[in-house]
Order: structure tokens, then C-alpha cells, then sequence
């Protein structure tokens, strides 16, 4: 059995206190970037369905994406939803693109399966939502675009635009 000195007992503490500095230095490095004038930048890909053939029998699909970024390394995501805008047509259901007086029905889903709309919560839509659990600094959720088949519409270049909220 070995009998403990006071240098042995320093020696011990000195290790505890470095964990200890660690700790703090860990939790000043994951303040979140919605402080200090540092807020969470969002950018979002284009969905680009291309070429539209009404007469093939499957729905025309494409994938976009938005993403939520702390501009600072040093900083994570703080917990946050985001919602998406009908665009330029009436509602939710469907969505429409525009040529002129012309539309094109579609619409924005949270998955690949097709069934659960990405909008502003209301009615039959749903919000993504990103909770802070993970000390994450970026988070990016795809964005499932679907035109259904057999639409006869006029050729044209139909657009629409969808504004996409971030809020935390």
C-alpha cells in the first residue's frame, strides 16, 4: 500500500481541472448562431423537372434542396422549422406553375414516397423541423417536386417561385 503526498494529491487535481477547462471551452465553442448577430444563412437548389410529356404515364419528378448554415464554424444550428410558401397559385393543393395564362399543377413533398406535402403547416401541409439535439452546423432537408402525368397543357416554359422561411 502506498501512502498519498501532497505532491501525488496536486498531481491528481491538475488533470481534473484541464477536463474541467476542456468542458467550458467545449460549451463556448457550441453557442448557437442565431446570437450575437450571427444568424443561420438558407439557401435553396432549384427544382428542375425539365422536359414535361403529358402523355407518359408515370408523374415527372425532381429533387431540390434547402439548407440551414451557421456561418461561423465555431457555432451549431439552433432548433428550428421551415415552411414553405404555396407560390403563385391559389393553395396547397396542387401547387401550379405558370406559362403565361397557362398552369401546370405539382407539388413539394418531404419525402420520395409522395404523400405528405411540405408547406406552412396548415391544412393537409406539414413543416420540416430540425431540433438542436446534435451539434450540427449545417443541416440540409431535400425538397421532392412531382408533376402528375397526363396534364395537357400548352408548350411553354412554366415557372414558379416558393419562398422558403426559416424560423427559430
Amino acid at each position: 500500500m502506498r501512502l498519498r503526498t501532497i505532491a501525488d494529491r496536486k498531481l491528481w487535481r491538475l488533470p481534473l481541472c484541464a477536463f474541467l477547462m476542456l468542458i467550458a471551452a467545449d460549451r463556448a465553442a457550441a453557442a448557437t448562431c442565431n446570437t450575437g448577430g450571427n444568424p443561420p444563412t438558407v439557401t435553396a437548389t432549384t427544382l428542375s423537372f425539365g422536359n414535361y410529356n403529358a402523355a407518359t404515364v408515370a408523374a415527372t419528378t425532381s429533387n431540390g434542396t434547402v439548407t440551414v448554415r451557421c456561418v461561423s464554424a465555431s457555432r451549431t444550428l439552433p432548433t428550428f422549422t421551415i415552411k414553405l410558401s404555396q407560390g403563385s397559385g391559389a393553395s396547397y393543393a396542387p401547387r401550379s406553375m405558370a406559362s403565361g395564362v397557362n398552369r401546370l399543377n405539382y407539388n413539394i413533398y418531404t419525402s420520395n414516397t409522395y404523400t405528405t406535402v411540405w408547406g406552412d403547416g396548415t391544412g393537409a401541409t406539414v413543416l420540416q423541423n430540425y431540433a438542436a439535439a446534435a451539434l450540427l452546423n449545417s443541416k440540409s432537408f431535400t425538397a421532392f417536386g412531382q408533376i402528375p402525368a397526363n396534364q395537357y397543357v400548352r408548350a411553354g416554359a412554366y415557372t414558379d417561385t416558393i419562398t422558403v422561411t426559416v424560423t427559430y
